[in-house]
C-alpha cells in the first residue's frame, strides 16, 4: 500500500513537473535581433570568452597591416543573433542598385545604415545600437545618449561625442550648409540644442516634452551624413577648420563654385552608395574599395564593431558588387537568371509564377514577405483645389464615400496579388497598437448601389450622357493624376478606378507625369485627385509622418491637403486656415508628439485613424500585400517570413551583416 502511495505521489509530481514546462518555455522572451555584449551574456547566460574575425584580415593582422582583432572592437561590442546559425567567412554578394544613393539592395540588402538606435526584427522593440543606452528625463525635454566606447571609424580613428557635435554645431546651424533647419529636430518649431557631457556622452535638449526622440534616432536622420560626421576627415573641407581661400581653391580645381558646395558634395558621397568615394571613412558594415562607371565594388570594414553570438567579428561576406540598371525591368532579368544573389528592391508581386518558374534555373529562393503598406495605392482628393465649385464636392465627405464604395476591392486583390492582400482603407497594419479593425474596413464593401445614392443626395444629378452635373450645370469632369514610382501598380489601379467610377457617372481622365512635373503641380496645388502608397503605417512613421491623416506634409506625395498644410507650417502666414476637423487633427498630433505618457499617446493616435475613417481624407484600396524576396540557395539568415517597407528600411531590418554563403 505504502508503494503504491509512493507511486501515485510519482506521478502526481512528474505530471506537474511536464505541465509546468510549456509554462516556463512561454515565459521566456523571444531573443531580439542585438544586444550590448554584457546584457547578451546576462539574458542568455552565455559567455564569449574570445573575438575571431575573417581569414583576409587574419592575414593582414599577421602581415603588421591592422591591429588584433581585439584592439578593433570597441570596450562593449553589440552582439547580433544570426536569424539561422552562426555563419560562415567569404564570398562575393552580386546585387543591382537602379539608383545611385541610398536605393537599390545595395543599401538594402548590404550597406544599410548604422543610426544612434535601432528597431529590432520585431519591428517596435528600440535597442541599442552606436548608443549603448539612453535616457529621457522625466519632463521628456532632454535625452541623454551614451554612446558605445571605442568604436572606430573603417580607418581606425575613434568616434566620440566631437562627431555629432561637430555635424551639429558646425553643419546643421551654419545657414550656408543647412539654411532649412531639420524638423525632426525641432519639436515646437525650435531647433534642439546638444550638448557634450564627455567623449561618450551627449545631452539633446528640447524646448517642449519630446517623447518620440528615441524613435527618431533609429532613423537614417540618426545615421552617418545626417547626424554625425568623422569630424578628422571632414574639417579638412570647412573654413572654421582650415583657411577658406585653401578649400575654395581645391573647390574649383573640382568644378565647384564656393566651399560649401564642395563640403555637401564630399557628405552626398558619404550617404550613397554608388556614388562613395574610398577616402571617405564609414561606420557600416562595408566600405567602398573601387568605384567604376556603372558599380561599385565594397569591402568588409575592418573596425566594424559588431559580433555573432561566438564572438566572430561581422560582417561574414567578404566583398559586395553593386551594378547600377537602367531599370526595374533590367533587375528583374537578373535576378531571374541568378545573376544576382539577392533581390527585393525591384520585384513586383504579380511576377510570382515567373519568379518561381525560374528558381530553379537561377538556383534561387523565392520568399514572400507582407509590405508594411497601409495601401498598396490611396487615392487623394484635394480638400483645397482652386476651382471652388470642385472643392466644395471635393470637401463633402459624401462624395469621398461614394468613390470609396464604387471600388471592387477583390478584384484589386485578385488581379495584381493573387489574393494575398487584404482590401483594406488607408489606416495602420495589424500589428500596430494604433490598430482596429474597424479603421481598416471603413467603407471598404464594393457597393455601387449605395454609391449612387450617397451622389444623387448630394445634387449631382445624371446629364442626358449619363455623367453627373455639378451644381454650376457642366459636366462633372475630374482628372487623377500620378508618377509611376515606387510601385508599378498605380496606373493599372488607377485605369480600373476610372472604369468603375465612370459606371458612377463621375467622369474621369487620368494622366500620367514625370516625377518632376508631379512634384511642381502637388505643391503648387494643381491637382484634383492624386495618389501614392500608403506607407508610414507602422508603429516606428505613423507616430512621426502621419502625412495620409493629418494636414501636415507639404510634400509631392501628399495631395489631400496642400493648402491646410502650408497653413500650419508656415504657422499661419501662408496657405489657408483648415475646417475645424482638420485643426483638431493637428492639436492632436502635436500632443501625441509631447504627451510623455504612452497609453495616452496610444489613444491619441486612435482617435486620429477614427477621424480618417470617418472622414477618408484618402481612399485606400488593397494594402499588406506581398514583396517577392529572392534569395540564392546559398544564401542564408534571411529570414523566409518578413515585413518589408521603408518604415524598416526594407532588409537593414534584418540585419545584412549576418547573412552569409553556406559552403559545401
Amino acid at each position: 500500500m505504502r508503494v503504491l502511495k509512493y507511486l501515485v505521489l510519482m506521478i502526481v509530481v512528474l505530471n506537474l513537473v511536464l505541465m509546468s514546462i510549456p509554462l516556463s518555455f512561454a515565459q521566456e522572451k523571444p531573443l531580439l535581433s542585438q544586444y550590448n555584449l554584457k546584457d547578451y551574456e546576462r539574458t542568455t547566460k552565455a559567455k564569449i570568452k574570445k573575438f575571431g574575425e575573417a581569414p583576409i584580415l587574419a592575414d593582414l593582422v599577421k602581415e603588421g597591416k591592422l591591429p588584433p582583432v581585439e584592439k578593433r572592437l570597441p570596450e562593449e561590442p553589440l552582439v547580433v543573433i544570426p536569424v539561422e546559425e552562426v555563419g560562415q567567412y567569404g564570398g562575393t554578394a552580386r546585387v543591382v542598385s537602379e539608383r545611385p544613393k541610398r536605393s537599390g539592395d545595395g543599401y538594402q540588402l548590404v550597406i544599410g545604415l548604422e543610426p544612434i538606435l535601432r528597431i529590432a526584427r520585431d519591428g517596435k522593440t528600440i535597442v541599442p545600437n552606436l548608443a549603448r543606452s539612453w535616457k529621457l528625463s522625466k519632463d521628456g525635454k532632454t535625452l541623454t545618449l551614451y554612446l558605445r566606447k571605442g568604436i572606430k571609424w573603417s580607418d581606425g580613428e575613434p568616434f566620440t561625442a566631437d562627431d555629432i557635435l561637430f555635424y551639429w554645431e558646425d553643419v546643421v546651424l551654419n545657414d550656408e550648409l543647412t539654411p532649412v533647419k531639420p524638423s525632426m529636430w525641432s519639436p515646437g518649431g525650435k531647433v534642439m540644442t546638444v550638448e557634450k557631457i564627455d567623449n561618450y556622452t551627449v545631452n539633446l535638449k528640447f524646448s517642449t516634452p519630446y517623447p518620440l526622440a528615441p524613435l527618431c534616432l533609429t532613423r537614417y536622420e540618426a545615421s552617418e551624413g545626417f547626424f554625425f560626421l568623422p569630424k578628422h576627415y571632414f574639417q579638412q573641407f570647412h573654413i572654421k577648420y582650415t583657411p577658406k581661400e585653401k578649400i575654395e581653391a581645391t573647390a574649383k580645381k573640382l568644378g565647384f563654385n564656393t566651399w560649401y558646395q564642395l563640403f555637401l558634395q564630399k557628405v552626398d558621397s558619404m550617404q550613397g552608395v554608388l556614388i562613395g568615394e574610398p577616402d571617405i571613412p564609414t561606420l557600416r558594415s562595408f566600405v567602398i574599395e573601387k568605384r567604376g562607371p556603372d558599380s561599385a565594388t565594397y569591402i568588409r570594414n575592418p573596425y566594424f564593431w559588431k559580433l555573432d553570438t561566438a564572438g566572430n567579428q561581422l560582417p561574414y561576406i567578404d566583398r559586395a558588387y553593386i551594378t547600377e540598371v537602367a531599370n526595374a525591368e533590367v533587375a528583374n532579368m537578373k535576378a531571374m537568371s541568378g545573376e544576382v544573389d539577392f533581390a527585393a528592391s525591384y520585384t513586383r508581386a504579380d511576377y510570382y509564377p515567373v519568379y518561381k518558374e525560374n528558381a530553379s534555373k537561377g538556383k534561387m529562393r523565392v520568399f514572400m514577405y507582407q509590405t508594411t503598406f497601409g495601401s498598396e495605392v490611396a487615392f487623394q482628393v484635394n480638400q483645397t483645389y482652386g476651382d471652388p465649385v470642385l472643392r466644395k464636392i471635393f470637401q463633402d465627405k459624401r462624395f469621398r464615400i461614394a468613390l470609396s464604395l464604387g471600388i471592387n476591392r477583390d478584384e484589386i486583390n485578385q488581379l495584381f496579388f493573387y489574393g494575398m492582400g487584404q482590401p483594406r482603407q488607408t489606416t495602420v497594419i495589424p500589428q500596430s497598437r494604433y490598430y482596429e479593425e474597424s479603421f481598416a474596413k471603413a467603407y471598404i464593401e464594393y457597393n455601387p448601389q449605395e454609391a449612387n445614392r450617397l451622389l444623387d443626395e448630394m445634387g449631382l444629378k445624371r446629364g442626358s450622357d449619363g455623367y453627373r452635373l455639378r451644381p454650376d450645370g457642366k459636366r462633372l469632369e475630374i482628372t487623377l493624376e500620378y508618377t509611376p514610382a515606387d510601385t508599378p501598380f498605380r496606373g493599372p489601379i488607377a485605369e480600373l478606378a476610372q472604369h468603375w467610377w465612370d459606371t458612377l457617372g463621375v467622369k474621369m481622365a487620368i494622366k500620367e507625369n514625370t516625377a518632376e512635373l508631379h512634384s511642381t503641380r502637388a505643391s503648387g496645388n494643381q491637382i484634383q485627385i492624386g495618389l501614392w502608397t500608403a506607407d508610414k503605417c507602422t508603429d516606428v512613421l505613423f507616430p512621426l509622418q502621419p502625412m495620409w491623416f493629418v494636414p501636415y506634409n507639404t510634400g509631392w506625395e501628399t495631395i489631400w491637403a496642400p493648402l491646410w498644410a502650408r497653413w500650419y507650417t508656415s504657422g499661419g502666414s501662408a496657405g489657408e486656415e483648415p475646417p475645424k476637423e482638420a485643426k483638431r487633427l493637428l492639436d492632436l498630433w502635436e500632443r501625441l508628439k509631447s504627451t510623455t505618457i504612452e497609453a495616452e499617446r496610444t489613444r491619441i493616435g486612435k482617435e486620429i485613424l477614427k477621424s480618417h475613417a470617418q472622414n477618408l481624407w484618402t481612399i485606400g484600396t488593397v494594402g499588406l500585400t506581398p514583396k517577392p524576396i529572392l534569395v540564392k540557395e546559398n544564401v542564408r539568415n534571411i529570414p523566409e517570413e518578413g515585413v518589408w517597407g521603408w518604415d524598416f528600411y526594407y532588409g537593414v531590418h534584418y540585419n545584412p551583416e549576418q547573412f552569409f554563403f553556406k559552403q559545401k
